[in-house]
């Protein structure tokens, strides 16, 4: 609950420097977007502290990814397919229904994603060191990147101490560029991390049943925040397999969450 009540004083000071010398009853609706509140717990949680602050006010709390879609598409159907240090997509059915899949973080899932770019890179050394694989560029960049020139070395810069999924992470853009310049190894795993990323695309798209509707579809997150090999392999994935998904592009996300915020007080 700490963490919860850090972020609850970071969301409360944001809000009252947006309003300046307005009171707090001007404000009709508040939404909090924050990565966590995925968890009903942590939005209840959320909820509480920003109402017992503006209680004239709607209030509601969910997670950033609700946010990147709706700053995308700003209303009905749609999908938002999120790639950062983790990944997650979501989609908007046409009764307004949401549905996941991924989020689960890098021990048990975030396929695609920074971390597990990151984490294919580090296994690819791992089997250089056995001798499984041929030492080239991308296992000589983690090498350089973990400070591990050896398998000793390796082993302790990923179990010795708690791992810096970040770290890992960081990797993820120089392996896309080292793809896109046709390094074998890195294309591999970049070919692989689209794949996965499109899986989830694909089944969120199923299970809003947008499959056949020529849904929009929104990519955000570092990874797909440019036009890189990433994107473009995700796109010719996503041609095969759903009917003429449109792409389109992820407003600021405070537009997100204005919208959001309207439609909640709408429906008060």
């Amino acid at each position: 609950m700490v963490g919860i009540d850090a972020a609850a004083d970071v969301i409360l000071r944001v809000i009252r420097e947006a309003l300046g010398t307005q009171t707090s009853e001007s404000i009709a609706a508040v939404y909090v977007g924050a990565a966590g509140a995925g968890s009903p717990e942590v939005a209840r949680e959320l909820e509480t502290i920003v109402r017992a602050a503006f209680p004239r006010s709607a209030v509601r709390a969910g997670d950033d990814v609700e946010i990147a879609l709706r700053a995308a598409i700003p209303h009905g159907p749609g999908i938002v397919i999120i790639a950062g240090t983790g990944s997650i997509a979501l989609a908007s059915d046409t009764r307004g229904h949401l549905h996941r899949a991924g989020g689960f973080g890098y021990l048990l899932g975030d396929e695609g994603s920074a971390a597990w770019i990151g984490f294919e890179a580090v296994r690819l050394l791992s089997r250089v060191y056995d001798g499984r694989a041929r030492d080239e560029e991308t296992s000589r960049l983690v090498a350089r990147h973990l400070n591990a020139p050896d398998r000793p070395s390796l082993i302790r810069a990923v179990y010795s101490e708690q791992i810096d999924v970040a770290e890992i992470a960081a990797l993820a853009p120089s392996i896309i560029a080292f793809a896109g310049k046709g390094n074998h190894a890195s294309r591999l795993i970049v070919e692989r991390a689209a794949q996965e990323l499109a899986r989830l695309i694909t089944d969120v798209a199923r299970a809003a049943e947008l499959i056949e509707s020529k849904p929009s579809l929104a990519f955000s997150g570092g990874l797909l925040r440019e036009e890189n090999l990433l994107a473009w392999l995700l796109k010719a994935e996503i041609e095969s397999s759903i009917s003429e998904a449109t792409i389109v592009t992820v407003d600021d996300p405070v537009r997100g969450a204005v919208r959001l915020a309207q439609t909640l007080r709408c429906s008060e």
